[in-house]
């Protein structure tokens, strides 16, 4: 089984924190001292509020994208069978994997940015 690099680098970030805490009180608990952070951040990013908020925003936005999901998809789908086919799909794979990269990197941010 594999070790999750976030979690890796969060456990990392606690020790630095811990050892600067530590040099400036040498009685403290880190654990007592996160808690109320951590608590903070379960209740409003893991709880059960924060999944009906995010199927309230999942709504939102298939209300407002949904109506034209069948003629987008339609109008691909023509498109795609009237262009003849390309003669070297390496540039667009290369390019679809760069936007997923690309997009795998701004979300790490985002999750890191929750989190520390």
């Amino acid at each position: 089984m594999e070790t999750r690099t976030e979690l890796i680098l969060l456990q990392r970030t606690m020790v630095v924190v811990e050892g600067v805490a530590r040099s400036l009180d040498p009685n403290i608990n880190i654990w007592q001292v996160a808690k109320p952070v951590v608590e903070t951040y379960v209740s409003r990013n893991v709880g059960p509020l924060a999944l009906l908020r995010d199927l309230a925003q999942t709504a939102r936005v298939l209300a407002r994208f949904g109506p034209r999901l069948p003629r987008l998809v339609e109008a691909a789908l023509i498109a795609q069978a009237e262009s003849p086919p390309p003669l070297k799909t390496r540039p667009r794979m290369l390019m679809l994997r760069l936007v997923l990269a690309a997009f795998a990197v701004f979300s790490l941010g985002i999750w890191l940015g929750h989190i520390l």
